[in-house]
């Protein structure tokens, strides 16, 4: 009997798991089916055509990261309030109502005088009635407590480091827009002349075949052709399956419906200075937001310090408050007190002196920890800056080689026209053309982020188009 319900009571388990799975599950479906209508709704403003200025704005209005450094942003304001509470009067109310088996007597004092007969011996009176109630407001602020003053110092310097943090991200995630845009048209560029190098390899394996049947060539170079356009048909089938990664991400980045099907413009270059590496890195150090931070946990650091010296020194509240109780054996049932009240540790097991030790050995490591991202900075503006000047002779390089190929089919378009060339010679420059144009294109959209990356670095706007600067 004990088995079977047992086995009962495991199957009720079980399928209510299952619903409950079920209910999330549906939840689930439901809430991604909102989230769809809601990005289609949201995107049709656009037309479902983004620049880059708008995927910025966008990722700034509804990035959930950001959304959660903003969130903390409050939290640390909140955290500077509650830390200020501390020099204001606490002020509360006190009630309760008390029963007693019996009143409460007490003997009068002994005063040496011989009991009389007829008379007790002692005096009784009494003390507190067998029923009553007490109420109380009282009032506490304190005089003279230092660490609440090197608290409050660090909860403001916490809440801009919040600030800073928040800044920093919306940074991040722009420049992580600003990448995943010119990636997505860079793979768009590279399935133009993919398309076209599969027709090209279409039309040599159409070529081939002929030439096998004519006996003009061998059976192994005719399945050479054949191998080359199913490598070409993967390198396409490739292309689209990380375009589809590529704007995955980019939604997820904007935080909209992530099979959204948008269309994105070509921008307009950013506009580059001409700076030294010296200067780069000077303008990173003064400017760095992450240096800043690493300041400023600085700064709490030694309030921290503070706050520990604090704890050998005495603390001063003054104490008010009003009393009434219905006690009827005390002749005035109200009255008002208050106490000046000091508090000196004298010893408490040596934890006074080892926070003191422990907040030194904190501060040790926010310098370390400085130094770490002074370093950090000079290495990867270095690094950015490399990669920039990298980028650029890529980008000039690529930009000569689109001028050798656009002549070069534009000489074999003429010869076509006039019959000099066959079908895949003409297909194959124009494949060569379109490898051209978009290695041109993605060399200029590497050099727009490696650009973006240093100005991120040197705290520079990163969004200058002409004289427009996508900055909130």
């Amino acid at each position: 009997m004990k088995n079977l319900i047992l086995v009962v009571y495991s199957i009720l388990i079980a399928g209510c798991s299952t619903l409950n799975t079920s209910d999330k599950n549906t939840k689930l479906f439901d809430d991604l089916s909102l989230k769809e209508k809601e990005s289609k709704e949201y995107i049709k403003q656009y037309n479902n055509t983004l620049t880059l200025e708008a995927a910025l704005k966008i990722s700034v209005d509804r990035n959930l990261d950001l959304k959660v450094k903003s969130i903390e942003e409050e939290i640390a304001k909140l955290d500077k309030r509650i830390a200020f509470g501390n020099f204001l009067p606490k002020i509360s109310l006190g009630y309760s109502y008390t029963m007693l088996n019996s009143k409460v007597m007490g003997e009068a004092l002994d005063t040496g005088i011989p009991a009389l007969p007829g008379f007790p011996a002692t005096l009784e009176g009494r003390l507190l009635d067998k029923s009553f109630s007490f109420f109380n407001v009282n009032a506490q602020m304190p005089i003279f407590v230092p660490s609440t003053w090197f608290l409050y110092s660090a909860r403001q310097k916490g809440e801009n480091i919040s600030a800073l943090t928040r800044d920093l991200t919306e940074k991040m995630i722009k420049l992580q827009t600003i990448g995943e845009y010119y990636y997505i048209l860079a793979l768009e560029s590279e399935r133009e002349y993919l398309s076209k190098e599969l027709a090209s390899a279409q039309e040599l394996n159409k070529n081939a075949k002929v030439a096998l049947e004519t006996e003009s060539i061998l059976k192994w170079e005719y399945e050479g052709t054949e191998q080359m356009v199913k490598m070409k048909e993967h390198a396409l089938k490739q292309n689209e399956r990380d375009l589809q990664s590529a704007k995955i991400s980019l939604m997820n980045n904007l935080d909209l419906y992530p099979f959204l099907d948008i269309h994105l413009e070509k921008p307009t270059p950013f506009i580059e200075d001409n700076i030294s590496m010296e200067e780069a890195v000077y303008e990173s150090l003064k400017n760095s937001d992450f240096i800043k931070i690493r300041d400023t946990a600085v700064d709490m650091n030694e309030d921290a310090v503070k706050i520990a010296i604090t704890n050998f020194l005495p603390r001063i509240v003054l104490t008010g408050g009003y009393i009434n109780t219905s006690n009827e054996a005390l002749a005035d049932p109200d009255f008002f007190m208050g106490t000046l009240g000091g508090f000196f540790s004298i010893f408490n097991g040596f934890q006074n002196i080892n926070e003191y030790k422990k907040a030194r050995k904190n501060q040790e490591i926010a310098f370390i920890k400085k130094e770490q991202e002074i370093m950090k900075v000079i290495f990867e503006t270095v690094n950015a800056y490399n990669v920039l000047e990298s980028s650029k002779e890529e980008r000039d390089i690529a930009s000569k080689n689109y001028i050798v190929n656009k002549g070069r089919f534009e000489q074999k378009k003429a010869e076509k026209e006039v019959g000099v060339i066959d079908n895949w010679e003409y297909i194959k420059a124009l494949a060569d053309y379109e490898q051209a144009l978009s290695i041109k294109e993605k060399a200029e959209y590497k050099y727009q982020i490696s650009l973006s990356s240093l100005n991120m670095l040197m705290g520079k706007s990163i969004f200058t188009k002409g004289e427009k600067v996508y900055e909130k």
